[in-house]
């Protein structure tokens, strides 16, 4: 419906008018009346009226100079002259104006309609080509935004309109390919400046926006997109317009990072693990030794410190994936040395592991359940006169920190401890006490040296429950106290 403004100071000219044809039926609303130019002044300002109909004599403020006036402050109304005067001054005032046509008073019925339904179709056709234009311009300027993030210059009129701005960019990337239109309402608009869409992932400006409401936002969008698989990247630190493509490069190296860190929702550039985590060079044998053992939490624990160690590389999926493979293949290798009789994957019980795994948490969960269900068909335990003490040592080597005696040994692995005892100390030449605390000793020089750890903590750390037995064992068997010992060798590393 376009709105219709009577102005006129003849109260029976504006009932008339209003009623001398069913204005609903060709497309009008008669929205409001006014009896002078003032007030009709004051209704268009509030009420924006597609068509005003304007006495040309009025007392106070005229017709004429109303319409200066709205001219003047740009509202883009349509008018059209009422007068009781063939006066051809008026006439030519009102084409000066831009009126759209001049009706005498009484206003004839049959000369009214022609007019109203001219004046609809030119309202149709100005205001589909004014939504065109604003459409293209928002499409160009969004279009010069795109470049300009990709690494082409901005126009200088529009670096110099954000120059004293601050903005922050993030990123949302999909697993699966996204329905544009369905993530576009999902994204809360009102703190969010501009978004963009370059090729599937998509990116979103903010300009002078808190960090903190940046985050509530992706919470909030987390929550309403929950059915599919995605994460926000972000560059938490904010930037000035110059430095966006810049910011828009580290956004694309997270982007890289969604199969390592996939189970995150929100991945922030601070978030990032040091690229020095290594992995332990007898990562294989580790996890062989627990899953003979079938000790679950340290293979859980060995899987943590494989997913750090990929995270912190920043490796491609395809990498990981072609290490994974080649990782489970030695793994394999090794286990079915000692037990000839487990079951090997296929390489079709591979592909489907991969397959169905999105992330790398995924995948890593799956070939643990893989190496868990192994785990149930050996008997780590399981030993020959030729191998028994070097099961055992790789047992202590393992699980030094456990309450183990000799007894506890003879039990696990089903020998007489008597027995045990003597053939321990034949083919090792010591005592089993004596090899436990040496184990024990040299764990411990370690976690004094290496890591940030109280002299209480070693002790318990390599199983002793008692900090003075250990103090005791540790000074007859290096030497010095452990504080002498760590302080020493740490200002040497110094």
């Amino acid at each position: 419906m376009l709105k219709v403004l009577l102005v006129d100071d003849e109260p029976l000219i504006r009932e008339g008018l209003s009623s001398v044809i069913d204005w609903n039926e060709y497309g009008y609303q008669v929205v409001g009346t006014a009896e002078n130019g003032k007030v009709g002044l004051e209704k268009i300002r509030e009420l924006r009226p597609d068509v005003v109909f304007v006495d040309i004599r009025m007392p106070g403020l005229s017709g004429i100079d109303m319409v200066k006036q709205v001219k003047k402050e740009g509202y883009p109304c349509k008018f059209v002259v009422l007068s009781g005067y063939s006066n051809f001054t008026y006439a030519q005032q009102s084409i000066r104006l831009g009126m759209e046509s001049y009706l005498l008073k009484p206003v004839d019925e049959e000369e009214l309609i022609p007019l109203i339904q001219h004046l609809q179709k030119k309202c149709i056709s100005e205001n589909l080509l004014h939504s065109q234009i604003h459409e293209y311009e928002t499409m160009t300027e969004k279009e010069e935004w795109k470049e300009f993030l990709q690494g082409r210059k901005m126009n200088n009129s529009l670096l110099k309109l954000y120059q004293n701005d601050t903005f922050h960019i993030a990123s949302i990337t999909f697993i699966d390919r996204p329905d544009k239109k369905w993530v576009e309402e999902k994204i809360a608009k009102d703190q969010l400046y501009k978004y963009f869409w370059i090729d599937q992932v998509m990116y979103l400006l903010f300009r002078d926006c808190e960090i903190a409401t940046i985050k509530r936002l992706f919470q909030s969008a987390n929550r309403l997109m929950a059915v599919r698989q995605h994460q926000f990247q972000l560059v938490e630190e904010g930037t000035t317009i110059e430095k966006l493509p810049e910011i828009v490069n580290q956004l694309k190296q997270l982007q890289r990072l969604h199969f390592s860190y996939g189970s995150r929702t929100i991945l922030s550039n601070e978030e990032l693990l040091p690229e020095d985590h290594c992995l332990a060079n007898d990562w294989i044998e580790a996890v062989c030794r627990s899953i003979e053992f079938e000790e679950n939490n340290k293979l859980d624990c060995y899987f943590v410190e494989l997913e750090k160690y990929y995270q912190a590389n920043q490796y491609q999926s395809q990498r990981i994936v072609a290490e994974l493979i080649e990782f489970t293949k030695d793994i394999y290798t090794k286990l079915s040395k000692a037990n000839t009789d487990i079951h090997i994957p296929s390489n079709e019980e591979m592909a489907i592991i991969i397959c169905e795994s999105r992330t790398l948490k995924e995948l890593l969960s799956s070939l643990k359940d893989q190496l868990n269900q192994t785990a149930s068909e050996i008997n780590g335990f399981a030993c020959n006169a030729e191998n028994t003490i070097e099961k055992i040592i790789e047992y202590v080597e393992m699980f030094y920190y456990k309450d183990l005696n000799l007894k506890v040994i003879a039990d696990l692995f089903n020998y007489n401890r008597s027995y045990l005892g003597k053939k321990f100390k034949k083919q090792t030449g010591n005592y089993f006490h004596h090899y436990l605390d040496i184990v024990r000793m040299e764990k411990a020089k370690l976690f004094l040296i290496e890591e940030d750890l109280k002299v209480y903590e070693v002790s318990e750390k390599v199983g002793y429950s008692n900090n003075d037995y250990f103090y005791k064992k540790f000074k007859k068997y290096v030497g010095v106290s452990p504080k002498e010992f760590q302080k020493k060798h740490r200002k040497q590393h110094v």
